[in-house]
């Protein structure tokens, strides 16, 4: 079993349920009752997703939850499982809490739950502690996308800010030579969305400029980011990209003339252009 924690795995995390609700996954939700240990079983779907509120909405085949007792899920698309609290009932809707963690079943464990739902759920939240070895990241969280296999959309605003029509200015104009792919400083400002592959996320920054290969972006801290972290670029100014771009962080530097800001200079992954 693989535990995928909230903090840790925010794209991975949130792509879960967005892929489970465009699939209309069904999902099993279940409570025990405290007094006989019967549980009431149901089917659901997911209709809704409010992240910025902690939510996540259902469509019930029945209504006969209770908001007092911890609803349990099971999808078999995953396979996975999480644990969560109801926060709003209406008719067969249903509004839960996002979960803080989910466990990523293996084929043995999707047996015992398909089996046998009715049983003593407990062992199944015991949650064993994972070594630094195990809390990994999904390898398909930094899994690339070349521009062919993105959406229209995406393609359409990437090769726009890829490609703009503006000049270099001094700095860009001396490396410009030694670079396989010269980057361009956006004539008015620009921001990106910019989330850790570890951590919470996104935040946004000021572009400072922006290539096929990379990009560079301004801080105001040095130490929001380290020199190695792995990167998702997830939009630009309001676009949100249906497929991140994957970078690596190369360097982080003062800006000359501005103390408090800091270049972030980004390599982009190998087949993505």
């Amino acid at each position: 079993m693989r535990v995928i924690k909230a903090e840790t795995g925010f794209l991975f995390y949130q792509r879960i349920f967005k892929q489970l609700m465009a699939d209309e996954s069904t999902v099993v939700v279940w409570q025990v009752s405290p007094e006989t240990g019967q549980r009431n079983i149901t089917d659901s779907k997911i209709n809704a997703l409010h992240f910025e509120s902690g939510k996540i909405f259902f469509d019930l085949s029945s209504s006969e939850l209770k908001d007092s007792l911890p609803l349990y899920c099971y999808a078999e698309a995953g396979p996975l499982i999480f644990k969560t609290d109801i926060q709003d009932i209406l008719d067969n809707n249903l509004g839960v809490a996002v979960p803080q963690e989910i466990k990523m079943l293996e084929d043995p464990e999707v047996f015992l739950i398909k089996g046998s739902i009715g049983r003593d759920m407990a062992d199944v939240w015991r949650v064993k502690r994972l070594t630094d070895e195990q809390d990994e990241i999904p390898s398909d969280v930094l899994k690339v996308k070349s521009m062919a296999e993105r959406s229209s959309r995406d393609q359409e605003l990437l090769n726009n800010e890829f490609d703009p029509p503006v000049n270099l200015d001094q700095e860009e104009k001396l490396f410009a030579d030694k670079r396989e792919s010269p980057r361009a400083r956006p004539k008015i400002d620009k921001f990106v969305k910019v989330a850790k592959i570890r951590g919470s996320g996104p935040e946004i920054f000021k572009l400072f400029d922006l290539s096929r290969g990379g990009m560079g972006f301004i801080i105001p801290d040095e130490s929001i980011f380290l020199k190695g972290e792995e990167i998702h670029v997830v939009g630009f100014n309001e676009f949100d990209l249906d497929h991140p771009l994957v970078g690596k962080i190369m360097s982080i530097r003062p800006i000359d003339g501005a103390p408090s800001e800091f270049k972030v200079g980004v390599k982009f992954s190998e087949g993505q252009d």
